[in-house]
Formats: C-alpha cells, structure tokens, sequence
C-alpha cells in the first residue's frame, strides 16, 4: 500500500535548494502564508493545504493576493489557528477551508501548555507541523509516511525567506524584513522545537528534513532520496506586491495606521 508522504514547508531561503531526491512531486503538499510570492514553484503548482496565519489586519490582503493567483497555483485546501485569520480567508476561500486539526486529543493540551511556558507564539511553520501530523495520524497506519520539513530555517540564514520582500510587506512589518532575524517579542525558536519534538514523540519518529546544518539536526534525520519525478519547479511570475484593496479599504489606510501607532507609541 502506497504510504502518504507530508512536505511542510516554510517560507526560508533553504527552500531554494536542490532537494536531491528527498521531496517528490507526488508527495502531499503544506505551504504557508505568502508562498505566493517565491519567484519559481519550488514545490510545484499544487498545494493540499495552506496553513495561513501572522496578524490578523495584513490577512485579507494576503488572501486577496492568494486570489489573485488561483491560475498559478492549485489551492486545495487551507486552514488556520487564528479566527480572525479564518474569517478573513473565508471571503475568498471558504469553500475549500478545513479546520485545523492536531490530531490526538492529548497533542493540543501538551501545545497550549508549551506556549504558557515560553509564553510566545508558535511560528506559522510550527501550526503547519501541527497539521501534518494531525492528516498523518488520522491515515491508517499502514499509509503513514513520513513528515519532511523543508524552508524551516528558524531565522538562521542571513537571508529570511526564499523571495524578495515586496513593498508593502516592508512598510508594514519592517523595511528590514528581508535580513531581520527572529522577533523575540512574539516568537522564542526553543518553543518551536519543543513542539517538533512532541510531534516526533507523537508520530515515532517520523519527523526529517531536507537540510544540514541547523537546530534541526538535533531532533531529527536527514529524509532519504527517493526515486520518483520532482515537483514542478517552473517560473510563476509572482505578484509584485499584495493586493492594494481587501474588501471595503485599502492596504494605505493599514499602513496609516500603522505609521500613526508608531508615531505615539511610547519609548
């Protein structure tokens, strides 16, 4: 019986590596946030599921932009932690949104109980994880393949993701973006791996990567080549920025905004 592989990839500068064999096209595919914007389909035009999250106001642009881009790419399903973020998708996509699903019962408790910890957020790589071994524990056992993380640098690289930053996106979160590392404010990497760790526990080991040298090492194995074609990587000509309106307002009011709290925010 042919046994379902899951690619839970990031948005890091790893993802533009050869893959050597070790991601297949046929394999099932989760993306994340703004995949959109990668200048080659590095895992091919298919994806089974988009796991969206990030603050919550940028959401409908980033959805709109995604909309934009439905003949590039073949969205099956999408998903999300965040409510708000599901209320922003579902105006475009609410008839292929699935709920996010950890998979045991005993999983989501073990998580909640680790942000308390670190008192952080999990990134948006880490809920895509999370996902992956939700469908990889709900298959039979018998169809369970392994769970391979590709583009989860953990802000490691010197540079942050496979794609340039568009414009917008740096007035927004900062003109920095392309280089900035971690934002320690919402995000602690030992928290992250502490939950790769619980799915490894929870999945006997099933976890891999694509890459060396990095954090991840440590919990985990390099995936092994596999036979089989690799996913279409072609030119996807991507947007040059997210979409400049989300329903009724504009991505400039944000911005306005944003500029507006940065001008009283204390020091």
């Amino acid at each position: 019986m042919t046994k379902t592989t899951y690619v839970v990839a990031g948005n890091g500068a790893s993802l533009a590596q050869p893959f050597e064999g070790r991601i297949l096209g046929s394999d099932f595919m989760l993306r994340t946030n703004n995949f959109f914007f990668e200048p080659r389909s590095f895992l091919g035009p298919r994806v089974d599921l988009a796991v969206m999250g990030g603050d919550p106001r940028v959401a409908p642009f980033m959805f709109e932009t995604l909309w934009q881009c439905r003949k590039t790419y073949d969205l099956r399903h999408w998903t999300s932690h965040n409510p708000a973020v599901v209320r922003a998708g579902k105006r475009r996509f609410a008839e292929c949104y699935k709920p996010l699903s950890f998979g045991p019962p005993s999983i989501a408790p073990q998580v909640q109980a680790l942000i308390a910890k670190y008192d952080r957020k999990p990134m948006t790589g880490t809920y895509a994880l999370l996902a992956a071994c939700g469908l990889h524990m709900a298959a039979p056992p018998e169809t369970r393949g392994a769970i391979i993380l590709a583009g989860m640098d953990l802000y490691g690289t010197d540079t942050r993701y496979a794609y340039q930053s568009s414009k917008n996106q740096m007035a927004l979160l900062g003109h920095d973006l392309n280089h900035r590392r971690l934002d320690s404010r919402l995000h602690d990497v030992d928290l992250d791996m502490a939950i790769m760790a619980l799915v490894q526990a929870h999945t006997d080991g099933a976890l891999l990567r694509t890459s060396s040298n990095s954090r991840l090492d440590h919990i985990m194995e390099l995936a092994p080549k596999r036979p089989g074609a690799p996913p279409e990587c072609v030119p996807t000509h991507p947007p040059k920025d997210w979409a400049a309106w989300a329903g009724g307002y504009p991505i400039a009011l944000l911005r306005m905004l944003r500029w507006g709290r940065a001008l009283i925010r204390p020091s």
